[in-house]
């Protein structure tokens, strides 16, 4: 119940999701294998122009790597929460992990009772509604065959713009912010294709790790 509130907003990208990936060209049961076997909203949102444009399996996979190596972190503080499990168990709870799921157990009401069933619980209710909501929005859109879907793909843009504002508490949190944006622009606008993704991707990250690693040793001085 506590996390009903998330699975209704995943439920709404999700059907949206299977709407877009029909109208991108794949089928509906090859729309619902994406969600049963990627589980990354974001992800799957990014591959869909990509599959459309005939873009190589291997940039696909590499921006899929990328896009979700934020992941990383995650895991390693879901690791920390859950530091007595077993290394099993860990790998387990990490296909869980997505960002809806994390924010609910680290900074949501979850964080209170924060325990593997709960965490379990809450995974299995994401990843149930992702794929109902994808197999919804594929079925039926698919079934009204009205052709391409216009703005709908604003809906993933939406959620994540919400999610980075919420988090935003600090100068250094909004000097990576707009450097990312300033990149993205950049390679975009002189490379082309979907590179700015990539490169953002890595960016930011490292520029994370520096600023961390830099606040660490000041305090420690």
């Amino acid at each position: 119940m506590d996390f009903s509130p998330v699975a209704l907003v995943i439920s709404s990208y999700a059907i949206i999701f299977g709407a877009l990936a029909v109208s991108s060209g794949l089928s509906v049961a090859e729309s619902c294998l994406m969600s049963l076997t990627v589980f990354a909203g974001a992800s799957q949102f990014i591959a869909l122009p990509m599959i459309r444009d005939g873009s190589a399996i291997w940039t696909l996979i590499l921006m899929a790597l990328v896009v979700n190596m934020r992941h990383l972190l995650y895991g390693l503080n879901i690791g920390r929460i859950f530091k007595d499990e077993s290394k099993g168990t860990l790998m387990g709870l990490s296909f869980g992990i997505v960002d809806e799921t994390y924010a609910f157990i680290t900074v949501g009401p979850g964080r209170k009772k924060a325990s593997v069933p709960y965490f379990l619980g809450t995974a299995l209710c994401a990843y149930l509604t992702w794929n109902l909501g994808t197999l919804a929005g594929a079925a039926v859109f698919g079934w009204l065959n009205t052709g391409q879907v216009k703005g709908m793909d604003f809906a993933m843009l939406a959620v994540f713009t919400a999610m980075v504002g919420s988090s935003m508490k600090g100068k250094d949190d909004w000097l990576v912010l707009i450097c990312a944006g300033i990149l993205s622009m950049i390679v975009h606008s002189t490379v082309g294709g979907y590179w700015h993704l990539i490169v953002t991707g890595i960016a930011v990250p490292v520029v994370l790790s520096l600023l961390w690693k830099a606040g660490r040793e000041t305090v420690l001085q």
